[in-house]
């Protein structure tokens, strides 16, 4: 559709399990933990897909969904993008795409998923805010070619069908093939807190290890990483 508050809230609020939902424009784009997504404007694929995944892939889906954004980037430019754990595309450090995972409970059943994606595609640097002109990048500022909004859709669909076939273990170990951040220097916030330490290992359940300074381990299910660049 041409405009949309936000495909995530028109996922929430369907009654046909699965579907998918994109707009050309969001007005409420967000991304995780509320934080906004600057998608007011028909340079990037906004989208949302509602199903209802089977137990084991729940901890996964954030994995499973950037594996799927990265497969989509590959087919259709050839770029092999960085994943940022948990759920970011990083072309050359820049942020090319996010993945925002949500869940809608259900009495007595599974909660249903929303896995929305934004991903970057034709916007030039200046046509990100001041503050993101020197961490996020477009795919065509990355491949040197524009791609179709639907073409990209149709390919991630065609991945995600795929990632959601393969177990847990093998998503596992493409997301760690693809992660590339073993053993840097990375920083956690959570809570208001900054964390330090060197990424060890992503654990069978998709959590981040980290060795802090003292040499303890502290182990994440969530967070927001940074890296020197």
């Amino acid at each position: 559709m041409p405009r949309a508050r936000s495909t995530q809230d028109l996922a929430r609020l369907s009654k046909q399990i699965p579907s998918v939902w994109a707009a050309e424009i969001q007005s409420a784009g967000r991304g995780r933990h509320g934080r906004p997504w600057i998608s007011d404007g028909p340079s990037g694929l906004w989208c949302s897909v509602l199903w209802e995944p089977l137990q084991p892939q729940f901890p996964l889906l954030a994995l499973l969904g950037s594996l799927a954004a990265a497969d989509a980037v590959q087919a259709l430019t050839g770029l092999s993008p960085t994943l940022k754990w948990p759920n970011d595309l990083l072309w050359k450090n820049q942020k090319l795409a996010g993945v925002l995972v949500e869940t809608v409970a259900r009495p007595a059943r599974l909660p249903l998923a929303i896995l929305g994606l934004g991903l970057n595609l034709t916007q030039r640097t200046s046509d990100f805010p001041r503050g993101l002109q020197k961490t996020a990048v477009s795919l065509q500022r990355a491949s040197g070619r524009i791609v179709p909004r639907a073409q990209m859709l149709a390919a991630f669909l065609d991945s995600l069908a795929h990632r959601l076939t393969q177990p847990p273990a093998e998503v596992l170990e493409d997301f760690r093939a693809a992660w590339g951040h073993q053993g840097r220097t990375l920083s956690v916030r959570s809570g208001g807190q900054t964390w330090c330490g060197v990424a060890e290992q992503i654990d069978a359940a998709g959590h981040l290890h980290l060795r802090l300074a003292d040499g303890s381990t502290k182990v994440w299910v969530s967070g927001e990483v940074d890296f020197p660049a």
